[in-house]
């Protein structure tokens, strides 16, 4: 079996995670599939970014919530990895899901909320954006480690495949699993058993697992159905 390499936010080991460059060089890289993460502005536009706050991977301040898209467009979000990414900027939503299909990409879209986000408003501006969106539903997957942003998107986004991700697999986890017929199952890579394995393949859903950087750290690299990486080049097959 071959696993379905991912790049993860792009190829954030060597580019800055989650922006155009990075997804560009996954397209470079040859490979099918990228994750991305999406959260919300505080104008309710949808952008591309991992973490609730800016100070990690940019030269601003404070929550990405209590920002507009404009403020945010002023960020930079590329020299914070390294001088030559200097000036890189956020995406919308939109734009992401142009590049990706300009290179012909697959996207996995992780939806990220906490405590300050309503979970049926995020949903309902995703929804909003792939309505407006001409890219096939086949090459989008959409996540989330929210139980309720992965009810709110099976019962809203029918048409979607969706995956439930988990640091470490559950009761709980199985049963959110069965209730919106997921996909797949998205697990941390270290926490993965093969009771896991058996049960996930029993009820024919996908596994797929985050973030896996050394190959020869992870023995089922070659039974689980996806792989997340920052390193996309230390992995043989990209399909």
């Amino acid at each position: 079996m071959s696993s379905i390499i991912v790049g993860h936010r792009g190829v954030a080991g060597t580019h800055p995670e989650n922006t155009k460059v990075s997804i560009e060089q996954a397209a470079k890289l040859g490979l099918k599939w990228i994750e991305v993460d999406i959260q919300q502005t505080q104008d309710d536009e949808l952008v591309v970014c991992h973490d609730h706050t800016l100070e990690r991977c940019t030269d601003g301040k404070g929550r990405v919530d209590e920002h507009t898209l404009a403020e945010l467009r002023q960020l930079d979000f590329g020299s914070w990895k390294s001088e030559q990414f200097e000036g890189e900027r956020i995406l919308t939503l939109s734009e992401l899901l142009e590049l990706v299909e300009e290179h012909n990409l697959s996207v996995n879209l992780e939806i990220k909320v906490d405590s300050r986000h309503q979970a049926p408003h995020v949903v309902d501006l995703l929804h909003s954006e792939l309505i407006r969106s001409n890219i096939d539903t086949d090459r989008v997957l959409l996540s989330s480690f929210s139980h309720q942003v992965v009810a709110e998107m099976a019962h809203h986004l029918p048409r979607y495949r969706v995956g439930v991700i988990t640091e470490q697999l559950s009761q709980d986890d199985l049963l959110l699993i069965d209730q919106v017929k997921a996909f797949s199952c998205h697990m941390n890579y270290e926490n993965v058993n093969q009771d896991d394995l058996d049960t996930l393949a029993e009820a024919k859903i996908q596994t797929w697992c985050y973030t896996v950087n050394d190959p020869s750290k992870f023995k089922f690299l070659s039974t689980v159905d996806g792989i997340f990486t920052d390193f996309p080049d230390r992995f043989s097959a990209k399909n």
